[in-house]
């Protein structure tokens, strides 16, 4: 909101005069730093949305979370969290698509060290493994599972049992503060902590995968409502900033 500039009254002493102005520009500037800096907090939460919403498509995503905190009493500040909530679990009736049901997250070997995933849109790779798209190895209590044979079932528990002979159980991890989770692209989690198993509640549901837990209709209804917010405070600068330049333009006209 604009704040009026008191205009030069003639007769007015200079020393009066000088205070009044100089008391519009103790209001006004601090004002624009935190309409400005309101605009960031705006800036980075089109991101995260418009990111949320670029994924909404991708299995087993798991959105961030933007949220203001005031932590001088005036100036928001954005502090991010990703939301594990679970998403939507869809039949695909493919042998190797599994989704995990409640808490948990399967885990795989890369270059860099085991990740904690929930995509599980996994394959079978030329030497018989298990493996996630990239071609990681999905692991077992055993190690890398191989799955080659005529029929693969994966039993709620997570027992992988090939040819009516169990091969192994996948291994279904948590830690114990999903805020330590660090995403590393392609649904990967690196986790800092320690890992255990995962509670008895978490079942392996086989032939289907957890959709990400990104609602598109409600992402575009925040994208504009940002939009427009961001809007409001654009309008508010450019009217402290006319305030600004009443002030300057009034010092030079001081008597």
């Amino acid at each position: 909101m604009a704040t009026s500039c008191t205009s030069i009254i003639p007769g007015t002493s200079f020393a009066l005069l000088v205070g009044i102005i100089f008391g519009e520009v103790h209001v006004t500037v601090p004002a624009i730093v935190t309409t400005a800096r309101t605009m960031s907090y705006y800036t980075r939460l089109q991101e995260v949305t418009a990111n949320n919403l670029a994924n909404a498509s991708s299995e087993a995503f798991k959105a961030d979370r933007l949220t203001a905190q005031s932590f001088d009493h005036a100036v928001p500040e954005g502090v991010a969290s990703i939301d594990f909530r679970q998403g939507v679990v869809r039949d695909t009736g493919r042998t190797f698509d599994l989704a995990l049901e409640r808490d948990g997250f399967f885990v795989v070997r890369t270059g860099a060290g085991e990740r904690l995933t929930r995509g599980g849109g996994f394959a079978m790779d030329a030497a018989g493994f298990l493996v996630d798209r990239d071609g990681h190895p999905v692991l077992g209590l055993e190690g890398p599972i191989h799955v080659r044979g005529r029929e693969v079932v994966i039993e709620p528990d997570g027992t992988v049992v090939v040819d009516e002979a169990r091969a192994d159980r996948l291994r279904i991890e948590m830690v114990d503060d999903l805020a330590s989770l660090r995403k590393e692209g392609h649904g990967r989690f690196l986790a800092p902590a320690a890992t255990f198993a995962a509670a008895p509640g978490t079942t392996v549901r086989q032939g289907a995968l957890e959709e990400a837990n990104v609602d598109p209709l409600l992402g575009t209804v925040d994208l504009i409502q940002i939009q427009r917010a961001y809007a409001a405070n654009v309008e508010a600068l450019r009217a402290m900033d006319g305030v600004m330049s009443t002030v300057a333009s009034d010092i030079g006209r001081v008597p």
